[in-house]
Parts: C-alpha cells; structure tokens; sequence
C-alpha cells in the first residue's frame, strides 16, 4: 500500500498528497468550517443592542450615537438597514490607554454647578 492519497479533480487530473499532508488539510479545514470555538458552558454571547438601548447604557443621546456609527466613529454591527452596538466594544473603544477608571462626576472640574453651590 502507497502512503499517498490520491484526489481526482474533474477536469484537471488527479493530485497526490501524503498521508500526513492530506490529514493536515483535513483538520485545517475542518477548523475553517467549524469557526471560533463556542463559548464556554454557561455564558451566553453579549446581545447585541439597538441604538436607543446601547445609548441608554451609555448616557449619550441614540442620534449621537447612530450619526457617530455612519461616520465610522464608534463600532457597531450592521444588520442590513439596522446599526446594534455591543456595549462592551463602545466602553472599550472609549477607554483611553493608561488613563485610569475614573468616574467622571468624581473629578470637581465637570461637577455640576448646583452642587458646588450646595458644598
């Protein structure tokens, strides 16, 4: 018996492989087909939100945000005539690298004027 695996091709002829060539192409294709592996057990993927409730999450207005995904701004998902957002790809997309997690009502410069009139 040969160690070689023989394919016929219509209209081209046949090719050969090895056997360790052709197991290899056969496992990379079937991870091609099968696609990134499924979550694990017990977590379902993140949902994907409409403009009203992603920008309910994010306290911005939802026309900001749909004008702000036409322009390329922010990431989003389009389905065809329908813009969903992850929430978790806006907050990272927002984030600023080494800046630290601060809320922003924590820093006095952007409290509203009402409560430094109250203090």
């Amino acid at each position: 018996m040969s160690d070689r695996v023989l394919i016929p091709i219509p209209g081209v002829g046949t090719l050969a492989l090895s056997l360790e060539s052709f197991t290899a192409a056969l496992v990379a294709g079937g991870d091609v087909i099968a696609g990134p592996s499924p979550s694990p057990a017990g977590s379902a993927p993140e949902p994907l939100l409409d403009a009203d409730q992603a920008a309910a999450q994010l306290n911005v207005t939802a026309r900001w945000l749909e004008d702000s995904a036409r322009a390329g701004i922010v990431p989003h998902h389009k389905l065809g005539r329908f813009i969903r957002f992850r929430v978790s790809e806006l907050a990272a997309h927002s984030l600023v690298a080494g800046a630290p997690m601060v809320s922003p009502t924590d820093n006095p410069s952007v409290t509203p004027i009402r409560r430094q009139l109250r203090q």
